[in-house]
C-alpha cells in the first residue's frame, strides 16, 4: 500500500481513499492531463447525478488529483489556469475534501490535501440526505476579502470544470447550493469574511 503523505501523525488507521493511508497531511499523485474524450463529446454527455442513482463507490487518489486540478490546476505552468483568474494569482476559492475519515483543504500549489480535522462532518451540512451519503464532497469556500462576482464566477467555473473531467474519467457528480452554513462555518472554522458557496458530490459506481 502507498503511503503519499511524507508524514504521520500517530499510529496508521484509517483508509479515505483505496490504496491510501490516511496520515495528517496527503500529496496526491500528479493529476491526468491528456487523454480522454473530446469536449463536445463531453458537453452533449455532461450531467448531474440525482440522488436516487447517486453512485456510492469510492474514488481514487489518482481520480481525485485530476478533479481537483481540473477545477484549480495551472495548465500553463507558471501562468494560465483551467478557470478564468487574473494570470499569475492565486485562486480566489478554496476547496475543501470531505470524506468519512475527516476534512482536508486542497493545496494546489503542492497538489496536497492539508488534514483539517479527523471527523466525519458530512451528516448535517446540507438538507438533503445524500450528502452525508457521498463518498466524496467538496465545499467551495471563498477566499478572504474577494469579491462576491468573482468568486461565484470562479466557483461557476470550477465545477464546471469538474463535471467534464468527472464525465471523461466515469465519475458521478452532483451540484448543491442548499447547505447549513452556520454548520460549515463551525466545522471548517472558516474566517468572518468566508462564506461557503456550493457543493459537489463525488462518487463512482
Amino acid at each position: 500500500m502507498k503511503l503519499f503523505g511524507k508524514h504521520c501523525a500517530g499510529m496508521l488507521a484509517i483508509l479515505a481513499f483505496p490504496g491510501m493511508v490516511i496520515c495528517a497531511d496527503i500529496t496526491l499523485p500528479p493529476p491526468q492531463t491528456k487523454g480522454g474524450q473530446g469536449i463536445f463529446t463531453l458537453l452533449k454527455s455532461r450531467h448531474s447525478s440525482t440522488p436516487a442513482d447517486f453512485p456510492l463507490k469510492n474514488i481514487s487518489a489518482q481520480e481525485l488529483s485530476s478533479l481537483l486540478w481540473a477545477a484549480t490546476g495551472q495548465n500553463r505552468s507558471p501562468r494560465g489556469w483551467t478557470i478564468p483568474l487574473a494570470m499569475n494569482t492565486a485562486s480566489y476559492n478554496k476547496i475543501y475534501v470531505l470524506d468519512d475519515s475527516g476534512v482536508y483543504w486542497y493545496y494546489w500549489k503542492q497538489n496536497r490535501l492539508i488534514r483539517i480535522s479527523d471527523k466525519n462532518i458530512k451528516n448535517g451540512i446540507s438538507p438533503q440526505n445524500i450528502v452525508g451519503k457521498s463518498p466524496v464532497v467538496l465545499v467551495f469556500v471563498s477566499g478572504s476579502n474577494i469579491k462576491k462576482e468573482y468568486v461565484y464566477t470562479t466557483t461557476g467555473a470550477m465545477t464546471q470544470n469538474i463535471y467534464l473531467a468527472a464525465e471523461s474519467l466515469g465519475i458521478g457528480g452532483r451540484f448543491v447550493m442548499t447547505m447549513n452554513e452556520k454548520a460549515i462555518r463551525e466545522r471548517l472554522k472558516l474566517k468572518t469574511d468566508e462564506y461557503p458557496l456550493n457543493l459537489m458530490l463525488i462518487g463512482k459506481k
